[in-house]
């Protein structure tokens, strides 16, 4: 009986951590990415888990090593919908893309323009911007979004910043184009450990309690 209680305790647990896992993401993509000195490539900064929220405005810096990554350009994505206005940072940072952006639709003194920007941003996963590098150096270089203030801020409906969003982190290796053997090593997120662990232990749980009632 006791075993029974633990695995519906478990099943319960692995669904909450799926429920907490909710909140809107925002990644970097790819995750993993090989290059070689000299090539020019992309990511793709995403969003996912939106729901019923919009993002009206963002202010973000992602950051990389300079020793293998060089900025070369950035674009907004299509699916932020309607006309947006960028601010483009001042040159100077070698390291980082400074990214600040609006969109035009909404007014912050009138909520209701929010279901104007509702209206044209209608996928709740969908592609906020492109960042475009050249790769400059063997190596290997991880590619993060920053953690001070005014370097991860994301608004939503009623000018209200989105509040719980997970950040996802890439990961850049870098090689002569004569060779060379650097590559990304991605160790699994914490969580994924928790609900693998939970799922197994669920799965597992009644199986067990058999074996025992049979001894």
């Amino acid at each position: 009986m006791k075993m029974k209680t633990l695995a519906i305790a478990a099943s319960a647990l692995v669904l909450l951590v799926s429920g907490a896992q909710a909140a809107p993401v925002l990644s970097l993509s790819p995750v993993v990415s090989s290059q070689l000195v000299g090539n020019t490539f992309s990511l793709d900064v995403k969003i996912t888990g939106l729901g019923s929220e919009i993002v009206s405005v963002f202010d973000l810096n992602i950051y990389f090593n300079p020793a293998q990554l060089q900025a070369v350009s950035y674009s907004l994505g299509a699916g932020l919908g309607g006309p947006w206005t960028d601010i483009p940072a001042v040159p100077g940072s070698p390291n980082s893309f400074d990214l600040f952006a609006f969109s035009n639709l909404v007014d912050p003194d009138n909520p209701l323009t929010d279901d104007d920007l509702a209206a044209v941003q209608t996928d709740d996963s969908f592609v906020l911007l492109t960042l475009n590098f050249q790769a400059v150096g063997a190596g290997v270089s991880q590619v993060w979004f920053g953690a001070g203030a005014n370097e991860r801020d994301l608004v939503g409906r009623n000018a209200e910043f989105l509040s719980g969003v997970q950040f996802q982190d890439a990961c850049v290796a870098v090689n002569s184009p004569t060779g060379g053997n650097n590559s990304c090593n991605q160790i699994p997120e914490p969580n994924s450990y928790a609900l693998l662990g939970l799922g197994l232990f669920a799965a597992f749980a009644p199986t067990l309690t058999r074996r025992r009632k049979a001894d």
